[in-house]
């Protein structure tokens, strides 16, 4: 007998509040005292920790979308009316245990997914070389993914990222052998839950590294990656879905490009193999960064069995994008990475109503793409097989806990297509964000 289990929000938020309670009687019971910074708590010696964190990420897009142009123009009913939207609301605790054991547990309130669990991992410190990290945690796969969503440079991540496996369930060896290089090495499932008899795992390989630190440039960054990851995930019995179904970065029109197949078997589980390969390189010099990553894809699906409809599909897709970020409050780059990824930029002086201080202003732009003129399968495509979108941003980080976001994205496609019964080849997006984190 199968039993399915869900958390409510409410019961998510009682979990939390328990264990952060429990957990500090403990820390306190060992001369405890409050953290130096943060919200959170620490033993004498400062190996016990708990820490609370979370991030509230509030968006309102206006769209100006030539697939609108043939809908209906009453806002509350169009796809592409202007929307509001809590696009991330988290909260959660990490710390460490004796110094060498490290965890964090987030739960996502804005999650459709019923255990409304984001992030839940131990990781084993061994040696700074050797660590190993169990749980649901982001897969080593693409620079922009690695970099938290309270630090992207862009209010969301480009086509590229749309590859990238993300949080799963797995288990990961990863460290560093020396200051500078940074690797990692996972298997995990695609799925948050088993949900049929496959095995359904993939693997992931990374390694990265700052040449800049390993040759002692100052103010410099000289980031190099490489990665890959292969493996497989299921086509249900009976089941019709997608191979690969893309949207645009400002999260406009979904389905730019689609490819869809059709497990015509009720009683096998058929799966698709997938490959890829990322490269990642960015430079920096003071306020100054330049960023880019290529990721190429391939699909491989053949379902032949008797009396089924045979569906092949040999796809190869790949995606890429530039991006220059200027910090014209002059904060140095350099500050803000740290083992194969980057953090947080820190203004050189925080914002004060009393005019002491501006936080830090960035400007950006990157153009993001992707191609899939090589994709080759007797199941449906649909959407165009080339797009590309620009986007200009500016922001604004008040301090470290608080930024403000405008981004305006432009995308074009090779080939018109068909989205929500109407027809465009131009998808124009405006998107304010208004963001805290702690």
């Amino acid at each position: 007998m199968k039993t399915n289990i869900s958390l409510s929000r409410k019961s998510v938020a009682t979990a939390v509040m328990m264990t952060c309670f429990a957990f500090s009687q403990q820390v306190m019971a060992q001369d405890g005292k409050v953290q130096a910074s943060g919200l959170g708590l620490s033993s004498a010696n400062g190996e016990t920790t708990i820490n609370l964190t979370g991030r509230l990420h509030f968006d309102v897009r206006s769209f100006n979308s030539a697939f609108a142009n043939n809908m209906a123009t009453d806002k509350d009913t169009a796809k592409y009316g202007d929307t509001y939207d809590i696009r991330r609301a988290r909260i959660g605790f990490n710390g460490t245990f004796m110094k060498d054991l490290a965890y964090e547990v987030v739960f996502n309130a804005a999650s459709s997914d019923s255990t409304n669990l984001d992030t839940g991992f131990v990781n084993y410190t061994l040696s700074k070389p050797l660590q190993i990290r169990v749980g649901k945690f982001k897969q080593q796969f693409n620079l922009e993914e690695l970099t938290s969503s309270n630090n992207i440079d862009f209010i969301e991540r480009s086509y590229a990222n749309q590859f990238a496996p993300g949080k799963k369930l797995g288990m990961m060896v990863h460290g560093v052998p020396k200051d500078g290089l940074y690797y990692g090495a996972s298997m995990f499932q695609e799925g948050t839950a088993v949900s049929s008899a496959s095995r359904n795992t993939q693997s992931a390989v990374r390694l990265a590294g700052n040449l800049a630190q390993l040759t002692d440039m100052k103010d410099s960054v000289l980031h190099f990656g490489a990665a890959k990851t292969s493996g497989s995930f299921d086509v249900a019995a009976g089941a019709t879905g997608d191979v690969l179904k893309l949207r645009t970065d400002a999260r406009g029109v979904d389905g730019v490009f689609a490819s869809t197949f059709a497990n015509g078997s009720t009683a096998n589980i058929n799966e698709v193999s997938r490959s890829q390969t990322g490269l990642e390189l960015a430079y920096a010099y003071g306020p100054f960064k330049v960023q880019t990553e290529t990721i190429k894809s391939q699909y491989n699906f053949n379902n032949g069995a008797t009396g089924a409809t045979l569906n092949t599909v040999d796809g190869k897709i790949n995606a890429q994008y530039l991006a220059v970020v200027y910090n014209i409050t002059g904060e140095k780059w350099s500050n803000a990475y740290k083992d194969g990824a980057f953090s947080g930029t820190r203004p050189l002086a925080n914002f004060s109503s009393s005019g002491k201080g501006m936080g830090a202003w960035q400007v950006g732009m990157r153009v993001s793409s992707y191609d899939a003129s090589d994709w080759a399968a007797t199941t449906a495509t649909t959407g165009s097989k080339k797009g590309n979108t620009t986007t200009l941003g500016v922001n604004w980080i008040l301090n470290p806990n608080a930024r403000i976001m405008l981004n305006h994205s432009t995308s074009k496609f090779d080939t018109a297509f068909a989205a929500s019964a109407a027809t465009g080849d131009k998808e124009t997006v405006t998107t304010l964000r208004t963001q805290i984190n702690f």
